[in-house]
């Protein structure tokens, strides 16, 4: 793992690693990297939206992750939160001798499942399935909840990893060099597009030719 130089030596693939502010920039990264001869399976953009339904101005071909940016799913935990906090309550009046502890266990049960739909996720699902390097991960988690977008550009050619650095680099970004391939995939509600052709949510499979 390495930030802020070049790896030392070839490998059989190399990621470079950017955390960039959303925006113009991001976008001109992106088709920056394209343009260096990167492969539209080797780059992935991660980022954050609350409507997936909008296309990003990527150029064609381009894949990309959506993480909601909404609190959907939340409504399971929450309903369970409440249904304990109900049933506990109803056992203390009806049978106080189990009831009271009932309701404590219930309550406690009720804050945990409270505590976790307060919890942002973020990006460590997706960090966490292609086993991002631990630390890096967690900054870069952090910095995604800050609204930074992550992009990930895999190559097996040393000679890109300068310029594609210099290129996050002229967009603002801090850079991480990772000596394997990192693939980012769609987990945890998060969603994958590809710019133009195919509709929001292609199947994570598609690079195998199956979907």
């Amino acid at each position: 793992m390495v930030e802020g130089r070049e790896v030392p030596e070839q490998g059989s693939w190399y990621t470079v690693v950017g955390v960039i502010d959303d925006g113009s920039g991001l976008n001109q990264a992106v088709t920056e990297i394209r343009d260096l001869g990167v492969d539209r399976d080797d780059l992935t953009v991660v980022l954050k939206r609350v409507d997936s339904s909008e296309p990003e101005p990527f150029p064609d071909g381009t894949r990309y992750i959506i993480v909601p940016g909404d609190r959907r799913g939340l409504e399971v935990p929450l309903g369970f939160a409440i249904a304990f906090i109900v049933l506990g309550i109803f056992f203390a009046l009806t049978t106080p001798a189990i009831g009271i502890p009932t309701l404590m266990v219930f309550v406690s049960l009720a804050i945990i499942l409270f505590a976790a739909s307060l919890t942002r996720v973020g990006v460590t699902p997706i960090l966490m399935e292609m086993e991002a390097p631990q630390e890096e991960a967690d900054s870069w988690n952090e910095q995604f909840e800050f609204g930074k977008v992550l992009v990930f550009a895999s190559t097996r050619e040393r000679r890109l990893l300068r310029p594609v650095r210099e290129v996050l680099q002229r967009g603002g970004a801090i850079y991480y060099i990772v000596d394997r391939r990192l693939e980012p995939r769609a987990v945890h509600q998060a969603t994958l597009h590809r710019t133009g052709g195919r509709q929001a949510g292609e199947s994570v499979l598609e690079r195998t030719g199956e979907a």
